[in-house]
């Protein structure tokens, strides 16, 4: 649109945007013995080896030195006089402050330099709201996983291992992920070895994060060193179990050009590089703490080869052999079958840094995998044919940091108003792409569920009857052609989905072998054949839906399971990319440390599959030869014998209709080289599926009348990518190419951020200005397709009716009848939904004003009889849609802390937040074509606005001795224009349901941070959450059954699903350290345990809340339409506690190769779940319980369960599907692993 290349104009202006993932480092430089400040020492930070910056300290000692990337470093300071300090290890963490106060020696020998390992403070005065884990804590902990380690910062759920994290209260879709300050799109795609931080931000979120509401996890990933380094590492379980975990990871790091110092000697690197990867494979990526079953092999084999038993009553055919199986066919495994996961991760760097304030950096991630996808329904018999997924993620980006002015003029003694200036500008692009089909048959989607072919044989039928000739008016008495029957159905299996042939050619043999009947035996009669009880099958009927025909399923296995060979029915690709560019600055003017930026993302997403669930044979059989199945009665064809003698016989050509021949079958004609004109009967079946493409259909056929055989935007409905952006208004032209296009949103923002101090008062105070265009049309009224008058409007109607004060000019008219409205019945406003009758009195049932219109909803429409053909108006005075209104959002952010000591502080914050809406929003023009048709349908609404959140925190934060702290905030939190699904009543032409910012919410809670440094070899950090998470709604669909009972939406709020009212988790580190500082014991004179340690965390929480149901339903079994019916209140029953325990310990080996090189190996044993604990992570609502829906005990059930083919195997397998392994958490696992760095 045009709007958009306004925004890419200016964007090339103002050129490319990002915004920092810096960090500054101040302290004060002091005489050790004095305590007296020292000014113009020399302060300099270097990282890997290499100079990333430095000054010298004012009058009064102190120094700043910013920017800094995020990372480890060594800081250097030097005054003359004085011994040199160096104190190694100093965490520099994005948008952060690091104090570092330094004391120097007075009259130390020159070149004598004291080394003083760093000491992370207590307090992280700059996030207070969530903690940063650096690259050391990061590889100790007992998890690899990225939300997992967020999950142990206080405020942040986590229902298991490895899943996704709900931040405060928030949705999980609230949370968004940063790498290197890049939006993540896709997978985080970082190996761990390539991880220099981790940070979570629960609250007081700076002005510089925007596009989230409930938290920001930002991820930094490590930089060149000056000297070649590396790692190589190994962990896997499958020295202790079936789920085969096996990972390798590398890193490399090192200069590749560095300066030459004045005196010949190599200096500091100018160009460096990074590159870390990870191969990892596993067989099981969520096992179940209680295992899996499944059909023994042997058993799973003889089902393969004789998939039918015969009815105890033969006429009722033949049974599925997998509805009779007993208790012993079955067998527990711990890991899931067929569901191996193979991954690549690859992150790489390159460091520029020509001169000293100049630095750029080129960088990207690659992320590779491939799956073979768990399904439960196919888990017991069908688990070979799991489908296979891909996704591939790249991203690249670049970015230049330039610093203004000299050490001098940044200086702290500087008379310069303005210090420590420097912007950042990066851009970056990501791209992230999907694949989903069969495991077999991949892209080829006439395979899919194909058997073989199959050729039908046909007959002429006649019976006694009278035909007239046309065109000379003779009568002719006798056997007249009535129709054409099927005689024989004959099957040729083919190789291409063995699973489902089996069934087919079972079913042949059984047929025959037993004499079965077929449908067509009496109809053989006719032909003087005796087809009773011959076991011929003769037409496509005759297999009864248990012979699998082209394109079909297996029976499944009592509902409860799918049997053998149940394939899967999609194939599909996606594709997002992302495009953004960022800018940001930052300078300290007098006491004010400002920072500013911009942001501009463009989005695109693409989408395409194929329902090959729908049978694409069954369309074909549907479209083919529909057009000549009637008889061309006005020219019948008399049978003469060769002496001119009439034989008492009438034949019939068929009738070629030429409106109702399809796209398909005319294309098809004319691939097969056959007349497209012309009358042959096309046996579909018959071809083998290389014959067919998606290309020989029309679009409109593939949409099939809104139950579309391809789902798709972005690319054509033929799975291309259009080189030109089509218009909605192209895409409701009769006959096009119903081209739909790519998702396109694009997100600016803006954002100023003053950091001072009044008095003892330290204020953070940040304004961040958000605009999203989703870039797409929009309905301009949800309730009307087509256009429709106001009240203001002048017609003959409107004029002719006394219009009721109450009603305002922008009112929707609504009359007695659409296509001849002869009286107003009554009206609606837009703005609110409020509708009125004819005398302006508002009601709330609109259906009031369809009874007055004869049952159905009538507005005024401009063009009633384009509605009647559903021929739809994009545009114009006339026109339905309109253009989206970007939403520009103001959101303040103030921070402030009040230190009543050096050990001690108060803090508080007031943010304002928003997100685009995360899902709903993306304009469905097939919706609208078939909307008439399909009432009660799901659309999504393009006009979604942005998601709000207010928060609030006030805690306090104290250092309760030299190395212990303790941090108490309490936090409140307002959830607004939340996304949930409603119903859109009396819509025309069809009431329908969709999305709506209507849900809201309160979170309330404080946490309870308690941090323990290492003393003697304990380091302990341990958090406490109380919550209370209340809302209309937990997520976008979380209404869905509430409405489509026809009720209202909530508006009153219950504990959110995801309320975990009491959580606790700890970190214990135990470790021995080496050399004078091990206190272990020692064995034989050796230092057994140095450097070797244990780390253990602990999370428990209070159960999450879940509805009751009253009434028992079966749950187990798919496809049931049991309503039930809730008991107490909505969410008013919980889940029971869960406690988790995980477990690493290591020790490491120094191998030193000469005096000043050195190595270290480090072996290690990570334990998940130590105490194998198994906990509940769903239930059924009518029982509580997590085996047990109650059906088989149910007095209710028990006619029911008689009744099926074999009740004693439906009770068993019903037991085993009822009791789901996915309502617990993982088991305890076990990897093993090694790493040596080099």
């Amino acid at each position: 649109m045009l709007r958009t290349s306004y925004l890419i104009v200016v964007l090339a202006l103002v050129t490319n945007f990002a915004f920092a993932q810096t960090g500054t480092l101040k302290g004060i430089i002091t005489d050790a013995m004095t305590g007296e400040p020292i000014p113009f020492a020399n302060v300099v930070a270097e990282r890997n080896g290499n100079l990333s910056g430095g000054t010298t300290t004012d009058f009064d000692g102190n120094y700043t030195i910013k920017p800094l990337e995020p990372g480890n470093y060594t800081v250097k300071a030097t005054f003359v006089g004085y011994g040199a300090v160096e104190i190694t290890g100093v965490i520099i963490s994005a948008n952060k402050i690091t104090p570092q106060d330094i004391k120097l020696q007075e009259g130390i020998a020159i070149g004598e330099v004291q080394i003083i390992e760093y000491k992370k403070p207590l307090l992280d005065k700059d996030n207070l709201s969530g903690e940063t884990k650096t690259a050391e804590e990061i590889v100790a902990l007992p998890t690899r996983n990225v939300t997992s380690i967020a999950a142990t910062t206080a405020g942040v759920y986590q229902q298991d291992e490895g899943s996704d994290v709900n931040i405060r209260g928030s949705r999980g879709d609230a949370t968004e992920y940063y790498i290197d300050g890049i939006k993540v799109r896709g997978a985080l795609g970082v190996p761990t070895t390539g991880i220099e931080q981790i940070t979570v931000i629960t609250g007081g979120v700076p002005a510089k994060y925007g596009d989230a509401t409930g938290g920001i996890i930002s991820v930094t990933t490590k930089g060149p060193s000056s000297r070649f380094s590396g790692g190589l590492e190994y962990e896997t379980s499958s020295l202790f179990d079936d789920y085969n975990y096996n990972l390798l990871g590398f890193a490399l790091s090192g200069p590749i050009l560095k300066k030459r110092n004045s005196d010949g000697t190599q200096g500091s690197s100018i160009v460096g590089y990074f590159l870390s990867g990870e191969l990892r494979s596993v067989d099981d990526t969520d096992p179940s703490a209680i295992g899996m079953w499944k059909v023994k092999d042997d058993v799973l084999q003889n089902l393969r080869e004789n998939p039918f038993v015969l009815a105890p009553n033969a006429n009722a055919g033949l049974l599925s052999s997998s509805e009779f199986l007993r208790e012993s066919d079955f067998e527990l495994v711990d890991a899931k079958l067929n569901t191996n996961d193979k991954r690549i991760n690859i992150s790489g760097k390159l460091d520029f840094k020509p001169s000293k304030n100049t630095f750029l950096a080129l960088g990207g991630s690659f992320y590779g995998r491939k799956s073979s996808d768990f399904s439960y329904w196919r888990s017991m018999f069908s688990w070979d044919d799991n489908r296979i997924s891909s996704q591939t993620t790249y991203r690249l980006f670049g970015k230049l940091t330039q610093k203004f002015g000299s050490d001098e003029s940044n200086s702290e003694e500087s008379a310069s108003t303005i210090k420590n200036a420097f912007f950042t500008i990066q851009g970056d692009y990501t791209n992230n792409k999907y694949t989903y089909g069969d495991s077999r048959n991949g892209e080829n989607i006439f395979d899919y569920g194909y058997v073989g072919k199959f050729n039908t044989y046909k007959a002429p039928i006649y019976d006694d009857g009278i035909a007239v000739d046309s065109l000379t008016g003779t009568i002719y008495n006798g056997q007249v052609l009535t129709g054409w029957a099927d005689t024989l159905y004959t099957f040729n299996p083919a190789n291409t989905n063995p699973s489902l042939v089996n069934y087919t050619s079972a079913y042949y043999q059984m047929f025959q072998e037993n004499g079965l009947n077929s449908y067509m035996a009496p109809t053989m009669a006719s032909f003087g054949v005796d087809a009773s009880n011959d076991g011929v099958i003769r037409t496509a009927a005759d297999l009864q839906g248990i012979g699998i025909m082209n394109g079909g399923y297996p029976p499944s296995v009592y509902s409860l399971f799918g049997n053998h060979g149940y394939w899967y029915g999609a194939s599909i690709k996606q594709e997002n990319t992302q495009l953004s560019f960022k800018a940001s600055g930052s300078a300290d003017i007098k006491s004010h440390e400002f920072s500013f930026g911009f942001e501009y993302e463009q989005r695109d997403d693409y989408y395409w599959q194929f329902n090959a669930y729908e049978s694409v044979w069954g369309l074909m059989n549907q479209l083919a030869n529909k057009h000549i199945l009637e008889r061309d009665l006005a020219n019948p064809q008399p049978v003469f014998d060769a002496n001119g003698i009439f034989q008492d016989t009438i034949n019939y050509d068929r009738l070629f209709v030429a409106d109702e021949q399809s796209d398909f079958d005319r294309n098809l004609r004319i691939q097969l080289g056959l007349n497209p004109n012309g009358i042959d009967f096309v046996d579909i079946d018959s071809y083998d599926p290389s014959t067919y493409s998606i290309n020989l259909f029309s679009p409109d056929e593939l949409l099939n009348n809104g139950t579309e055989f391809v789902y798709y935007y972005g690319y054509d409905i033929y799975g291309n990518k259009p080189k030109e952006r089509p218009t909605l208004a192209q895409f409701f032209d009769e006959g096009s190419s119903r081209l739909i296009p790519s998702f396109n949103p694009v997100y600016t923002a803006g954002y100023i951020q003053d950091k001072f101090a009044i008095d003892d008062l330290i204020f953070n105070v940040g304004l961040r200005v958000d605009r999203y265009d989703a870039n797409q049309k929009v309905l301009i009224d949800q309730h009307l397709l087509y256009a429709a008058y106001t009240a203001g409007e002048n017609t003959s109607l409107i004029d002719g009716t006394n219009i009721p004060s109450t009603i305002g000019g922008d009112y929707v008219v609504y009359v007695d009848d659409i296509e001849s409205p002869s009286a107003i019945v009554g009206y609606r406003d837009n703005s609110d939904d409020t509708w009125y009758n004819a005398e302006g009195l508002q009601i709330s049932d609109p259906n009031l004003l369809a009874e007055a219109a004869g049952g159905k909803i009538a507005p005024y429409l401009k063009e009633p009889l384009k509605a009647k053909e559903g021929i739809i108006t994009v545009d114009g005075s006339n026109g339905a849609f309109e253009d989206y209104t970007p939403e520009i959002v103001f959101m303040p952010r103030i921070a402030f802390s009040f230190p009543i000591s050096d050990e001690a502080q108060f803090f508080a914050h007031y943010d304002v937040l928003t997100q685009r809406p995360p899902e709903g929003n993306r304009l469905e023009p097939v919706d609208y074509l078939f909307m008439a048709d399909n009432v009660g349908a799901t659309l999504n609404n393009p006009d979604l606005k942005p998601e709000k959140t207010v928060d609030y925190e006030l805690g306090f934060a104290t250092t309760l001795s030299l190395k212990s702290a303790l941090k108490i905030s309490a936090f409140y939190k307002e959830l607004r224009d939340m996304i949930q699904r409603t119903s859109v009543l009396s819509a025309y032409p069809a009431q329908y349901y969709t999305y709506g910012n209507i849900d809201f919410g309160t979170v309330k809670g404080m946490s309870i941070n308690y941090d323990l440094r290492r003393t003697n070899n304990v380091q302990l950090t341990a958090n406490y959450t109380l919550q209370f998470a209340d809302g209309t709604g937990s997520s976008a669909t979380s209404g869905q059954s509430l409405v489509e009972t026809g009720q209202p939406n909530l508006r009153t709020t219950i504990p959110l699903s995801y309320d975990q009212r009491h959580a606790i988790s700890a970190s214990v580190d135990y470790r021995y350290g080496q050399g004078k500082d091990y206190n272990g014991p020692v064995w034989f004179g050796s230092k057994v345990f140095q450097n070797a340690g244990a780390n253990i965390t602990l999370s428990a929480g209070s159960g999450t809340p879940y509805s009751k149901q009253s009434n028992i339903t079966q749950e187990a079994a798919s496809g049931i339409n049991d309503r039930s019916t809730l008991e107490g209140s909505l969410n008013g029953s919980r889940l029971p506690w869960q406690f988790r325990v995980n477990m690493k310990v290591n020790k490491e080996f120094e191998i030193k190769w000469n005096k000043n090189k050195s190595s270290f190996l480090n072996v290690y044993l990570q334990v998940q779940n130590l105490l194998d604990a198994k906990n509940i992570i769903s239930t059924y609502r009518a029982t509580g319980n997590p085996e047990d829906d109650g059906y088989l005990t149910s007095a209710a059930a028990q006619n029911a369960i008689a009744a099926k083919n074999d009740p004693d195997s439906f009770r068993y397998l019903y037991s085993l599907a009822v009791n789901n392994p996915n309502h617990y958490s993982l088991p305890r696992m076990l990897r093993a692993g090694i790493s040596f760095q080099f």
